[in-house]
């Protein structure tokens, strides 16, 4: 490339970055003008750009009165580089160097030049610590997910579906997804439906966490506009490329959970859950808020808002978070429990006082026999919210019948009987036939 094209360009300081200077072409791509350090002139060094956002770009440095372009993602001896980001590997012969960005305008840009040797310590770091988070983060969707197994609570699988999403936003952040399968899977718009899909998740997580269906009844009819608007945003800037959209979206990621942690705020007292939602999801919120202005913003606080800040919060989340689900799961129990105790009182009172009926005549006696089940029906469909169906089962069971019995019995299939024989178990916090006769025989006793 002829000097006299770069000497062309009209480059200015770049905002934030006294040590780079930016122009633009004809072209519309950015060039960024930098300087190496004196220290690491006439050695070997590797100049790469930490970002995955910005990897479409070419390298020029001086070689006999010429700048040429580097080839990238290759040694000195002409080996493959492998990096989470594109590298350029060269000999420093001449301190000024350019930077040929193929994109508009750039905010922020961090150039890092080091020697091979630093540049590898460097990397294993990070690696170590970016590894010891996606280990945490696997153990909670896989924890969660057996939770729910275990529980068939909701909540446990929406929360395994949020850590996925994020897990994959950081995998894509940390250019692993550079790193195991190329340029031509880093894909912006991915992670820009990643985010969105991350935001709806949150705000249905909070949703049932906190159980919002009965304190917060407008909820869906605020909730599903958002969820439009976050998706209409996202389209038209992937069909515009226009950058306010882009910035919309962005604000539309927060408004959903920041809903919800706005009326965790106004429970925060009386509602345990509350708090830890607003100590936990509020921490994260605020700290992605401010790594989001961070790449837009030049500011020497929020640079401390970068990824590993974000990562360190997320993980204090999941850790809060799985800790609440437990301990809102045991307290579901122990009021199951409860309630399993009255109703078993309540029935032994409603036996013992329908054995205390002297009816004459066995019509008379039919009949109070069926008031009697049927109010022992209605009470167990109440307390522990059975269906007609499962209601239906339940008295097969007691009768002794097998499970084809009672699909024949009730014209259904024995896949439908087991499906409605595992619900039962688990409303009725038993684990085979024998403890439901045992339940039957403690209510009649």
């Amino acid at each position: 490339m002829s000097v006299d094209i770069l000497s062309k360009l009209s480059f200015a300081p770049m905002a934030g970055h006294k040590e780079l200077m930016t122009a633009r072409d004809n072209k519309g791509n950015t060039w960024v003008k930098g300087t190496i350090p004196p220290s690491l002139l006439n050695s070997s060094v590797i100049l790469h750009v930490p970002t995955i956002h910005i990897v479409d770009y070419d390298v020029y440095v001086n070689k006999e009165n010429r700048f040429v372009q580097l080839f990238k993602n290759v040694s000195s001896t002409g080996a493959e580089l492998r990096g989470r980001y594109p590298l350029y590997y060269f000999k420093a012969n001449a301190p000024v160097y350019y930077l040929n960005i193929k994109r508009g305008h750039i905010n922020k840009l961090d150039v890092r030049i080091n020697q091979p040797q630093q540049f590898i310590k460097q990397e294993s770091a990070n690696l170590v610590w970016n590894s010891l988070y996606y280990g945490l983060s696997a153990m909670a969707v896989v924890f969660n997910f057996i939770l729910y197994l275990i529980f068939k609570d909701k909540r446990f699988m929406i929360y395994s579906f949020l850590q996925i999403s994020l897990f994959l936003i950081f995998l894509y952040e940390d250019g692993m997804f550079y790193y195991f399968l190329g340029e031509e899977w880093v894909k912006p718009y991915f992670l820009l439906w990643n985010i969105a899909i991350c935001a709806i998740l949150s705000g249905v997580f909070s949703y049932y966490f906190l159980d919002l269906k009965n304190k917060v009844p407008n909820f869906r009819k605020i909730a599903f506009p958002v969820i439009g608007a976050i998706f209409c945003m996202v389209l038209i800037y992937i069909w515009t490329d226009i950058r306010l959209f882009r910035n919309l979206a962005s604000v539309l990621f927060y408004l959903l959970p920041g809903i919800c942690l706005y009326h965790a705020v106004k429970i925060f007292k009386e509602d345990v859950y509350a708090r830890f939602l607003v100590l936990t999801f509020g921490f994260i919120l605020l700290v992605g808020a401010f790594y989001t202005l961070g790449k837009f913003i030049n500011s020497g606080f929020l640079s401390l808002f970068g990824i590993n800040t974000f990562r360190f919060a997320s993980a204090l989340e999941i850790f809060g978070i799985s800790f609440a689900l437990i301990f809102k799961v045991k307290g579901l129990q122990e009021e199951n429990e409860k309630y399993r105790n009255e109703l078993n009182t309540y029935l032994q009172e409603l036996e013992h006082h329908h054995r205390s009926v002297i009816v004459v005549g066995n019509g008379n006696e039919d009949r109070v026999q069926e008031q009697s089940k049927k109010g022992l029906t209605e009470e167990l469909r109440i307390q522990y919210e059975l269906t007609e169906r499962e209601i239906e089962v339940l008295l097969c069971i007691w009768e002794g019948l097998t499970n084809q019995e009672i699909a024949d019995k009730l014209f259904i299939t024995v896949s439908t009987t087991k499906y409605h024989i595992s619900n039962l178990y688990l409303k009725l916090d038993v684990k085979n036939r024998n403890q439901v006769q045992v339940l039957r025989n403690g209510i009649l006793s």
